[in-house]
């Protein structure tokens, strides 16, 4: 983990990197191929292992295509996972519309999840020259659409949990710098703002720290405080970001997501998703996301 660049200010400050960084895509791949694959496996084992029992042995490629095609499926249908994390407001905040756009995207789910299942299967039997039967769709769809339910609901819940504990880390290692910076013998009296001072009173810890707008590259909701970045490092205070928000110079600071500030001055390229979505390089070469909900606010006057 990289350190703070040195400062002459003695105020704490940990650099954007403090923390566990959030998993990289090849860490989620991992954790959805064991979530999706290992019980899968296991319950191919599992039927070979109870036709074996009965005294009517199956071709093991029999339940490898049942359980596989469903892994194919969920992994098909795990858009809709980062749809409704990714797109709900929270529970906390807005309950009924969290579930409303939960319960949408759990039907997303089931409905690729099991039309994506059963297309293998009936592929799979016909190029062995075999029929697949479903059995009774009104009961069979039921069924699986159940199972979906469970599985839509560990999934949301491990995005969940991951994205929060790597949140969580940030905050924690920012409280920790605060709290290891030791306190001057001798501290110099800290100039008051004039009148007319457009500085950001900041407190930080048992200290007020005052920057310029300019000198802030972006503000970022972490739980209960706000992380304030400069090109020393983060400042970590307790405050709404909404407060922070209005204490800011109209206009120079744009939201690009509910948790996101961002200096216009520093916004060195905007980059558009498939989605709709945006990534924003700031002038340190960090990037950071950007709602489409923002997309009109952010380039309305410019960059």
């Amino acid at each position: 983990m990289p350190e703070a660049p040195a400062v002459d200010s003695a105020e704490p400050t940990v650099t954007p990197m403090g923390g566990w960084a959030l998993p990289s895509t090849a860490t989620w791949c991992l954790v959805w191929c064991a979530f999706y694959l290992i019980p899968n496996t296991i319950n191919v084992f599992s039927v070979l292992t109870e036709h074996e029992r009965g005294h009517h042995p199956i071709a093991a490629w029999e339940p490898m295509t049942w359980e596989y095609s469903s892994s194919l499926g969920s992994f098909a249908a795990l858009s809709f996972v980062y749809l409704a994390v990714g797109r709900s407001p929270g529970w906390g905040r807005a309950p009924w519309r969290t579930l409303a756009i939960h319960a949408a995207a759990l039907v997303g789910y089931g409905a690729v999840h099991i039309s994506l299942m059963m297309g293998l299967r009936f592929a799979v039997y016909a190029a062995a020259g075999l029929s697949y039967h479903m059995g009774d769709w009104h009961l069979e769809v039921p069924y699986e659409f159940r199972k979906d339910t469970l599985s839509f609901i560990l999934a949301t819940t491990i995005l969940t949990g991951g994205r929060q504990l790597a949140r969580l880390s940030r905050v924690v290692a920012l409280v920790e710098a605060q709290q290891a910076v030791p306190v001057a013998e001798a501290p110099a009296p800290v100039a008051m703002p004039t009148a007319g001072d457009e500085r950001l009173e900041l407190k930080v810890g048992s200290r007020r720290l005052f920057l310029a707008p300019e000198e802030i590259i972006q503000v970022a909701a972490a739980g209960k405080y706000v992380e304030v970045m400069t090109a020393n490092g983060v400042h970590l205070i307790r405050r709404p970001l909404k407060d922070v928000h209005a204490d800011l110079p109209p206009g120079r600071f744009v939201r690009v997501h509910r948790s996101r500030l961002v200096n216009r001055a520093a916004i060195q390229r905007v980059d558009t998703r498939p989605s709709g979505d945006l990534d924003i390089t700031l002038s340190t070469g960090t990037v950071v996301p950007a709602s489409r909900r923002y997309k009109a606010e952010l380039l309305e006057k410019g960059l």
